[in-house]
């Protein structure tokens, strides 16, 4: 009988490790072998790549208009009663 290597499933928290670097070695030497494989997995880790881009580009900074209505509110706002 031969005896058939175990195939690891990999969760969406582990494609997230996976994409900030944070799975040790050997899982993300696994996960990568297995995103060769699966074209399913491989779109779901292409989805979140797309994703953590966008959040990136969303966090880089606010308006150049919202920072000065901010500061223009906050030297209007009366500090006392």
């Amino acid at each position: 009988m031969i005896k058939q290597p175990m195939i690891k499933t990999f969760t969406q928290h582990d494609l997230v490790q996976y994409i900030y670097n944070e799975l040790p070695k050997k899982q993300r030497e696994a996960l990568e072998e297995a995103l060769m494989v699966d074209q399913d997995l491989a779109e779901s880790c292409a989805d979140l790549l797309l994703t953590q881009l966008s959040l990136e580009e969303a966090l880089i900074q606010p308006s150049e208009r919202v920072t000065d209505a901010i500061i223009s509110y906050s030297k209007n706002v009366s500090l006392h009663p």
